[in-house]
């Protein structure tokens, strides 16, 4: 399995596990409620002033009593004040009759019936709790039911509700109220409110709405029937159409906590909710209202009706119902990114790295990584802006995850092949080159380049005799000391040990200088093979002590255009030169016996290396050489040392010299 398969495999299921493990929905809600606090910030939407919250606060419970020893006289009290008022909606579920004022739901009921525009909610019992039922109850809950729209076919994109698990009001406000909705609100796992639920189907067909789309449809003169026509996941709200997902409405979260309680935070992100203490509003004058969506509910100290939102987490649940209504009937729509879109973004966000990866070298593609970081994000962030929101999280970790892989799959990778090079070149020159070649592979032009090198060949005279006259251990024992030596003058120059070809030594030089460097490789050529000589004197005078045989040795240079890279056949290659500057090295090498000298070079080699060595060599024109192979004849010369101990010595000197400047 290649690298980038085993990184989409990796990917797709780090993405599973994070599904699992909850991981993508915890990510989302976070990114999701930051942007919008942000957004509250940045771009601060003033909350509707058509809605009025009239609350049950600590004023009315310190002026009126507990809220269970009201009776319900009161709240018909205020309606008599709301009758200017577009729709009303009493966020209090009276399911059972006043125990405190016999005429109190009586009077509230006429009350209700009255104004024309008061919604009541009805709450569901939840799975496993212990409900009471009685016919009494399925009276009331077959009364609620008649006054809901029916599909014909139950919508198969709505939550599905059993009618037993309904609680309504009692029957006196069940016929008196202008419309009845589930006051119900669902939390996210986190027990933040984002996106309530705010239509539901029961088994046999009838549309259970929202208390908020109820509260909604009132305000619009519309009767819910008529905003349903369309679609079922759809409301109408004369021409305003509001998409719901599953039944189910993202907000945007714009409310904090109103009244007083709004005056004491500091530093706030949001907008308080317009709010009125019930015991003021007994005495305000009906204007006040007039035009208004007010909700009534309870926002004292120690209610346990909280439900936070990602603004303001001690949110009162008639001030989360105002934020439900604001987007219900305000507020641009926020919709979720189509799911089509949200694949292929996330297609994208994986393969795109993996792509880079794959095609580019790591730098490049590191580059390119970057570069699409930012593309992704702004087309994360794009969505968000134009309200629709993305989920963030397996576009954001797919990204993370594929590019970490093959990151990870690509550094191992070029680790080893960091290695092999390493290993590979060390056979040829220094280990601080193999090093530098390891880092830069470019520089080795591992696929072949035409480049200016200095090719020395140098050979041992007699080495067949030599053979023949003494025992193969001797023979193997002197080779290595003496292939040893020749390495060493090659590398302390800068030299590539090419090859060891019997007791011939071919070594390049240039191959691996940087292609800006002033270099003189003639100069590194001749330097190195003035240290081959004296490295030999002192291995045959030591091999004279032992009554050893000695060797002398013929040494060939040129300087011209060669072709250096991998060459061989696709079962095996070598790191080598070819071309007619290394045959006419090796044909200057096997010159030396003819002209009885022990370094040739050609004119070329001559012509770079005199201004940098001509006062510690003497350079000897031996006259123009035919060489087999060539139509012009070759002018060559002999070098000679003038100062030994001073050529490597100032060649090195200076080569460390230029190797600082650079």
């Amino acid at each position: 399995m290649s690298i980038w398969q085993r990184s989409i495999v990796g990917t797709l299921i780090f993405l599973a596990l994070a599904q699992v493990l909850g991981i993508h929905d915890g990510l989302n809600r976070w990114l999701t409620d930051t942007h919008w606090r942000w957004h509250a910030k940045v771009k601060p939407i003033q909350f509707p002033n058509d809605i009025l919250v009239v609350a049950i606060d600590d004023k009315s419970v310190q002026k009126l009593g507990r809220l269970k020893y009201w009776s319900r006289a009161r709240y018909a009290q205020l309606i008599e004040r709301l009758h200017q008022a577009k729709s009303v909606g009493i966020d209090i579920v009276f399911s059972e009759p006043d125990e405190i004022d016999k005429e109190g739901d009586r009077k509230l009921s006429e009350a209700i019936k009255k104004h024309g525009k008061v919604a009541l909610p009805f709450f569901e019992w939840r799975v496993g709790e212990e409900r009471p039922f009685s016919a009494e109850i399925q009276k009331q809950v077959n009364a609620l039911l008649n006054r809901m729209p029916k599909s014909p076919n139950v919508p198969t994109n709505l939550p599905l509700t059993k009618p037993l698990m309904l609680q309504p009001p009692i029957s006196e406000f069940v016929s008196s109220a202008s419309g009845l909705g589930l006051a119900d609100v669902n939390a996210d796992p986190d027990g933040v409110y984002r996106t309530p639920v705010l239509l539901k189907v029961t088994n046999d067909g009838h549309f259970l709405p929202h208390f908020a789309v109820v509260i909604a449809c009132i305000a619009q003169g519309i009767s819910l029937s008529d905003a349903l026509r369309s679609a079922p996941d759809v409301i109408d709200l004369n021409g305003r159409a509001v998409r719901l997902y599953n039944g189910a409405l993202p907000l945007q979260p714009i409310a904090r906590r109103g009244g007083s309680v709004a005056q004491f935070v500091a530093d706030a992100i949001g907008q308080p909710v317009p709010t009125v203490s019930f015991f003021d509003a007994l005495s305000m004058s009906p204007d006040k209202f007039a035009g208004k969506i007010v909700l009534v509910g309870e926002t004292a100290t120690g209610t346990t009706d909280i439900r936070p939102n990602p603004i303001d987490n001690s949110l009162r649940g008639v001030e989360f119902l105002a934020e439900i209504l604001a987007n219900l009937l305000y507020l641009p729509p926020v919709k979720p990114l189509p799911l089509g879109l949200q694949w292929l973004l996330i297609a994208f966000a994986v393969l795109v790295p993996i792509w880079l990866y794959t095609v580019f070298p790591s730098k490049k593609a590191n580059s390119g990584i970057l570069l699409f970081s930012v593309l992704v994000i702004a087309s994360l962030e794009a969505c968000f802006w134009l309200r629709i929101i993305p989920s963030w999280s397996p576009v954001l970790l797919g990204f993370l995850c594929a590019t970490t892989l093959m990151w990870l799959q690509r550094f191992l990778q070029e680790e080893a092949e960091k290695r092999r090079i390493r290993e590979t070149f060390s056979l040829y020159v220094p280990p601080q080159v193999a090093d530098e070649v390891a880092q830069n592979p470019d520089m080795a032009h591992l696929d072949g380049k035409r480049l200016r090198v200095a090719v020395l060949f140098s050979d041992i005279r007699g080495f067949t005799t030599y053979s023949e006259q003494n025992p193969p251990e001797l023979v193997v024992k002197q080779m290595r000391e003496y292939l040893t030596e020749m390495t060493v003058a090659v590398h302390e120059h800068q030299g590539v040990l090419d090859k060891f070809i019997g007791d011939a030594v071919m070594a390049l030089y240039g191959p691996f200088l940087p292609e800006d460097s002033n270099t003189n490789i003639s100069a590194l050529a001749i330097a190195s093979a003035i240290e081959m000589l004296e490295r030999l004197d002192k291995l045959n005078e030591r091999w004279s002590q032992q009554g050893l045989p000695t060797f002398r040795i013929g040494i060939g240079i040129h300087v011209g255009d060669a072709m250096v890279g991998n060459i061989g056949s696709e079962l095996r290659v070598q790191y080598t030169a070819l071309g007619d500057t290394v045959n006419l090295a090796s044909r200057l090498q096997s010159m030396t016996k003819d002209l009885k000298a022990v370094i040739v070079v050609s004119e070329e080699v001559v012509q770079d290396a005199m201004s940098e060595l001509n006062d510690l060599v003497e350079f000897i024109d031996r006259g123009t050489i035919n060489v087999r192979g060539r139509e012009q004849p070759v002018r060559v010369y002999e070098v000679k040392r003038k100062i030994p101990s001073e050529v490597t010595t100032h060649v090195r000197s200076d080569e460390s010299l230029k190797a600082q400047k650079r």
